[in-house]
């Protein structure tokens, strides 16, 4: 028996210094398509801050979404958005990512391949994408200072 595949979406934040008080960046999932979320995900339509460093000094695990579909997990999204109420110059900034965008980013050789930036300069955001064994894999750094393309 085939095992479906899972699109799963992480987000984090790498708390430069310059790039917002990273303890207080929030993501929200303001929509998934195709799909229904597994067991284990954190919650959609509401504000999840995001830890750092993850997972290390008490600061909780990376929020995480997993995205089982309907049909073809190249047909399933995740639309998002990033923010820091906190710091009133941090743009708040919606990203939707596409398991099929995925599938074409995780299908390049890791040295030939670019980080996806969606906010560059002091508050830079990118996200990075790979295959795993069980499907899709993308996750999405926020708190980076003027994040830089991949190689």
């Amino acid at each position: 028996m085939e095992t479906t595949k899972v699109f799963q979406l992480s987000a984090l934040s790498q708390n430069d210094a310059g790039a917002a008080d990273g303890n207080t960046i929030l993501c929200e999932i303001t929509k998934i398509t195709n799909g229904s979320l597994r067991t284990g995900s954190f919650p959609v339509n509401k504000e999840v801050p995001l830890p750092t460093p993850p997972g290390q000094n008490s600061s909780g695990p990376t929020p995480t979404w997993f995205l089982q579909p309907d049909g073809a997990i190249s047909e399933t999204s995740f639309e998002l958005q990033i923010s820091c109420p906190t710091d009133k110059n941090y743009p708040t900034t919606s990203i939707t990512v596409k398991a099929s965008d995925v599938e074409k980013w995780a299908a390049i050789s890791y040295n030939d391949r670019d980080n996806q930036i969606y906010q560059n300069g002091e508050y830079g955001i990118f996200g990075f994408a790979q295959e795993g064994p069980n499907g899709l894999i993308y996750t999405i750094t926020a708190g980076v200072l003027n994040p830089q393309l991949q190689g």
